[in-house]
């Protein structure tokens, strides 16, 4: 089966992916707030990823400036966000990862299997540093 996503596109999403964000929710809300090109679905992954400032996907996106870019970002989907999540604040660029995490677009990895490695994990470094105060004395 071949994907009709452009390769950049299935890139973001996959870093998106990999930092935590719930792609099927992103995609739903996405086709919720109107139809978007394929450029400005890669930037909101992108800036979804936190990794990238406003200068950064301006010049991955050869736009003028980050100000611009931020600009432009608010007229084409930001002001939509802020309707459709019914946000007080207006969602930017910098912004947009806070708002997602608020609003439950990421992937719950609170699941049994972590918390129960967490705790193992948390008495295995408690072991460590006791073992290596005693070394050092």
């Amino acid at each position: 089966m071949l994907s009709s996503t452009p390769p950049s596109l299935c890139d973001a999403q996959k870093q998106a992916r990999n930092c935590g964000l719930d792609i099927s929710k992103l995609e739903a809300l996405l086709e919720e707030i109107e139809p978007l090109s394929d450029k400005y679905k890669e930037i909101f992954y992108r800036a979804a990823t936190g990794l990238y400032s406003a200068d950064d996907l301006a010049e991955m996106f050869n736009h003028s400036s980050g100000k611009n870019l931020n600009a432009d970002f608010n007229k084409n989907l930001g002001s939509h966000l802020k309707d459709y999540l019914e946000l007080d604040e207006r969602v930017g660029i910098t912004s947009l990862r806070r708002v997602l995490f608020k609003k439950g677009y990421f992937v719950d990895i609170n699941d049994d299997e972590s918390v129960r490695v967490l705790r193992t994990r948390y008495a295995e470094n408690s072991q460590s540093e006791q073992s290596f105060t005693v070394r050092q004395n």
